[in-house]
């Protein structure tokens, strides 16, 4: 007897987690402002039981990129499908000029797991409620994209009428990877938002280890110097104690091939932000840490 209700509860536990596993889902797309301005959208989230979280990014690859977390709920019966952005997580904008605006998304989308296209109006609200700029999304699954691209990048390439030297220069794939990886350029600053006063700052190589050598400053004082970027990360734990704390990058060299890259990892307790730093010999680029 012991053995059968064993046997039932080690099944039971098994059928559980197989119906109740998460799904991961990506779609990329636009937001349609009221004032007829348009801005790349991704959405990254899971959903396990109807409800949904995950993160969105407005303005990929831009000069206001922004990351917001997200939670929502799908209804499998009737379709509903809403989201809403929570808090962002960070923003290229300067932080004078930025509106923290939120999108509130209800609507339908038919079959998530068969990752059907979705559109539908949005309201945008601020942290406090108040509506700020309302507009329209129109969002297609990214697994799709990609596929295209791909199917476009061997045409190109399999066509007569463009020439070796443009085919060389033109890579959609690694352009598409590009918009949707945060990228800090240089002169550029990225505003991450931090709940925590501890956080854990990595930097590695995560393509080919090619002898990429930066200065790490932290509030303008050299904390690495001559540091070569390998795989292995190096951790850099950080109490911030002012309302801002700068992080900069300062390439040394571009190694065996341009530009220098270095993959940075910021890891407060609450959120990982994983961005790359892509720069020119004696370029910088800057990650503030802003305390809420």
């Amino acid at each position: 007897m012991k053995k059968l209700l064993c046997f039932f509860f080690v099944f039971t536990s098994i059928s559980q987690f197989l119906f109740s596993q998460q799904n991961t889902y990506e779609y990329l797309g636009l937001i349609k402002l009221s004032d007829s301005a348009f801005i790349s959208y991704k959405l990254d989230f899971e959903e396990l039981d109807g409800v949904i979280n995950g993160y969105s990014i407005a303005n990929m690859g831009g000069a206001h990129e922004t990351k917001s977390n997200i939670e929502g709920i799908y209804n499998e019966k009737t379709n509903e499908f809403s989201f809403k952005e929570l808090n962002v997580v960070y923003t290229k904008s300067s932080l004078d000029e930025f509106d923290i605006c939120l999108i509130n998304f209800n609507g339908k989308l038919r079959n998530l797991k068969k990752n059907r296209a979705f559109s539908g109006d949005f309201k945008g609200l601020r942290e406090n409620n108040t509506p700020c700029i309302n507009g329209m999304i129109i969002m297609t699954n990214a697994e799709k994209v990609q596929k295209r691209v791909e199917k476009a990048q061997k045409k190109i390439l399999k066509s007569k009428l463009v020439s070796k030297e443009v085919k060389e220069k033109i890579n959609l794939k690694r352009k598409l990877d590009t918009l949707t990886m945060s990228v800090v350029k240089s002169n550029e600053n990225l505003n991450i938002f931090t709940k925590t006063k501890n956080v854990i700052v990595s930097i590695y190589d995560a393509g080919k280890v090619d002898d990429d050598r930066v200065n790490l400053y932290l509030d303008g004082e050299l904390i690495l110097e001559n540091y070569s970027i390998t795989r292995e990360k190096k951790e850099i734990p950080i109490t911030i104690t002012k309302a801002l704390t700068s992080i900069k990058v300062t390439a040394l060299n571009v190694g065996e091939s341009a530009p220098n890259t270095v993959k940075v990892e910021i890891l407060d307790g609450t959120n990982l932000i994983t961005t790359r730093t892509s720069l020119d010999a004696n370029e910088s680029a800057e990650l503030t840490l802003v305390k809420e």
